[in-house]
């Protein structure tokens, strides 16, 4: 048995997982996916890679600034642009002064920070958690393959919804709990990745690098993903590749329908918007995230709750964007202050830093 079990091996679960293994505690982490990172997501594709989740990372705040330094250090985070352009229907704006600031991306695909996170965690992938039981002195998580992982604590870093389906049973008698839980709402979206000819990219004006759309219908987002892989490099990727991710109306008219036609739409209004030759890439894909962004988060750092049992109560902590704000930064402060918590508990001494 472990002493505690992470659900999820995105940022804010990979970070919880760090900062207790370092306070010593024994943790494993179960991820559904084949591969870490969530919305951290890096498709490969045609020979390249695309960032079809995530787009970029800011910081606001000391401890998060220190821990992009130490990843610029190494290598795997790079500034990318300080300027997101504004598209509406008079065309493209250039942000004002107090919008401008660093975003930062990994130039080998943003699932690079979920991977440095996890060397050296035991992470289980392909785990997806189909059941929840309480007994003894401890949670029995039971998979889709039928295994069985066992401790005395779980951290779950699942959007609230996926939480509240193995979970909400059990924790009847927290209703304060469950109801912040239930308050906690989310924007889907569509992703479009697609690549086009290398003669393209002369025609390429550098406004396009990172566009958002507030007032489109169908579009909220527009990137030139190469541009992430010529980061450092002497000679810049010549295919352009493209990003473009929907408005949350848009993608919930299609949650449950024929992502080629939702594509389809969202190049047509690209060319539209851009150039016309937007709508005939050389290939193309879609990818669906049902919970892309948290629209309504708790404002508190994590949430704790426990379940009597036999011998001693069991914890129950959740943590992840939703419960501080929609970002990165968010999601890992979330998952180290989980960490803080149950470190406290044990040793009474801070975690600190991710």
């Amino acid at each position: 048995m472990r002493d505690v079990i992470v659900m999820g091996a995105g940022v804010s679960g990979l970070v919880c997982a760090k900062a207790l293994s370092r306070s010593g505690f024994k943790v494993t982490v179960l991820e559904k996916a084949r591969g870490v990172g969530g919305r951290m997501a890096t498709r490969r594709i045609q020979d390249t890679w695309v960032d079809h989740g995530t787009q970029y990372l800011t910081v606001r705040g000391s401890v998060f600034e220190r821990f992009i330094q130490s990843l610029q250090a190494k290598g795997i985070v790079r500034e990318w642009t300080r300027s997101v352009y504004r598209l509406d229907a008079e065309g493209l704006h250039e942000p004002p002064p107090d919008e401008i600031c660093s975003r930062y991306v990994c130039p080998e695909g943003m699932t690079a920070l979920a991977k440095h996170l996890a060397v050296g965690l035991d992470v289980q992938l392909k785990q997806r958690v189909v059941r929840v039981e309480a007994g003894g002195n401890a949670w029995q998580l039971i998979t889709e393959s039928g295994q069985q992982w066992s401790a005395a604590t779980v951290v779950s870093t699942l959007p609230a919804p996926q939480f509240l389906t193995l979970f909400e049973s059990l924790l009847a008698a927290d209703r304060a709990f469950l109801e912040a839980v239930r308050s906690v709402e989310f924007h889907p979206s569509l992703a479009v990745m697609a690549g086009y000819p290398a003669d393209r990219s002369q025609v390429i004006p550098s406004a396009w690098q990172a566009i958002e759309c507030p007032q489109d219908p169908i579009l909220a987002w527009i990137a030139l993903d190469s541009s992430r892989r010529s980061l450092g490099r002497a000679v810049p990727v010549a295919e352009p590749v493209f990003v473009l991710q929907s408005s949350a109306d848009f993608a919930r008219q299609y949650l449950e329908g024929e992502l080629d036609q939702a594509g389809l739409q969202m190049l047509t209004q690209a060319a539209q918007l851009l150039a016309p030759w937007l709508r005939e890439p050389a290939w193309w894909q879609v990818h669906r995230w049902r919970y892309a962004l948290p629209s309504e988060t708790l404002g508190v750092s994590c949430l704790t709750t426990t379940l009597a049992s036999e011998n001693s109560p069991l914890t129950l902590l959740c943590a992840g964007d939703w419960c501080i704000g929609p970002s990165v930064e968010s999601a890992c402060l979330s998952g180290l202050a989980a960490a803080e918590q149950l470190t406290k508990a044990r040793k009474d001494r801070p975690v600190g830093q991710i």
